[in-house]
């Protein structure tokens, strides 16, 4: 038996180039449509979080990854929490603009910024733990918001929106279309 074999073997689970391909075509027609839809408006419907959000889905980790409550209600809950944070402490920087400066070291932009990321963390895993929303993706989008990298009530509707879009588009279309054609990935947890 060659290496490769023995760890194969070993893992408890056989390869499946199925599952693999499947999860990556997924993905691939998740950000397609995405990036169609930014490409269209000039708006960003393609932001960090919707990647941990798309691979969850497109990986068959169920059920917090699939349900419309946990991804849309889990990153709803986080856009809230990353607004109300800035707002409170951000104190309108940016971290485009912060990390771009030369010696920002003990600056208070970084004290606005760390502080509107640790507040907006917070209320992201309290309301989230309240609600059962229960989505770890979610917490990049708050810290996107936190951070200054996106923000203001267009962005926030923007990401909510571009979030149901991929969860409608995952559990609407690409789903059926892996459960007719057999090619839907195994959760990979329940190995």
């Amino acid at each position: 038996m060659r290496d490769s074999d023995e760890t194969t073997a070993d893992s408890g689970r056989d390869f499946d180039l199925r599952d693999e391909y499947s999860a990556t075509v997924n993905v691939f027609l998740h950000f397609s449509i995405l990036g169609l839809i930014t490409l269209v408006t000039g708006r960003p419907f393609l932001f960090p979080s919707l990647g941990p959000s798309a691979y969850l889905m497109a990986t068959g980790e169920q059920p917090r990854a699939e349900g419309a409550y946990h991804v849309i209600g889990g990153h709803a809950v986080a856009v809230a929490a990353g607004l109300i944070a800035y707002a409170l402490v951000g104190n309108e920087v940016s971290a485009y603009v912060v990390f771009d400066r030369p010696d920002i070291a003990f600056s208070w932009e970084l004290i606005y910024l760390s502080a509107s990321a640790t507040l907006a963390m917070m209320l992201t895993t309290t309301t989230m733990l309240l609600t059962k929303t229960n989505h770890a993706a979610a917490c990049a989008t708050t810290l996107i918001i936190a951070l200054g990298l996106m923000g203001g009530l267009e962005d926030a509707l923007i990401i909510v929106v571009a979030v149901a879009i991929l969860w409608y588009f995952h559990d609407r279309v690409i789903s059926t279309l892996a459960e007719r054609y057999g090619f839907k990935p195994r959760d990979a947890r329940e190995e």
